[in-house]
């Protein structure tokens, strides 16, 4: 007679594991590619700011893949700083966070930006540059 409780709690015990071990692909999020895909290539910034001197100012940015750390964009040009100057950026889904760096001599940044779409981009960063402090919003869109 103890075999067949011994049984039955066998069978309840594989039924147990055969139906959680169970997950149908439609639940599995598909693999979305590398975060950085969406903002690479050339992107034409136009500043939004309250300020009159740059109010509408529109420059190319180039945003491309940082060889050294799989996470992180190098963005040429940001702030209009020229195109001998790259930040880097960290990039994730549907953002860049551009920590505080100096990307050339006296010339602090820092910032953000959130997709909106594949094409688009709204941008919030600080510009410190000879002891000036600056708050920037801008647009972007992809070229």
């Amino acid at each position: 007679m103890k075999r067949k409780p011994l049984r039955r709690l066998t069978l309840l015990m594989l039924t147990i594991f055969s139906l959680t071990s169970c997950v149908l692909d439609d639940d599995l999020d598909p693999y979305e590619g590398d975060p950085r895909d969406k903002f690479t290539g050339s992107w034409r910034v136009t500043e939004t700011s309250g300020y009159k001197s740059t109010e509408g100012i529109s420059y190319t940015i180039t945003i491309s893949y940082d060889p050294a750390n799989s996470s992180q964009v190098l963005i040429r040009n940001f702030g209009n700083a020229g195109n001998a100057y790259s930040a880097f950026g960290i990039a994730t889904t549907g953002r860049i966070t551009v920590p505080l760096q100096e990307i050339a001599s006296g010339f602090m940044i820092s910032g953000g930006g959130s997709s909106s779409g594949n094409t688009g981009m709204s941008w919030n960063y600080t510009i410190t540059a000879g002891g000036d402090e600056r708050t920037y919003q801008a647009t972007a869109v992809k070229q």
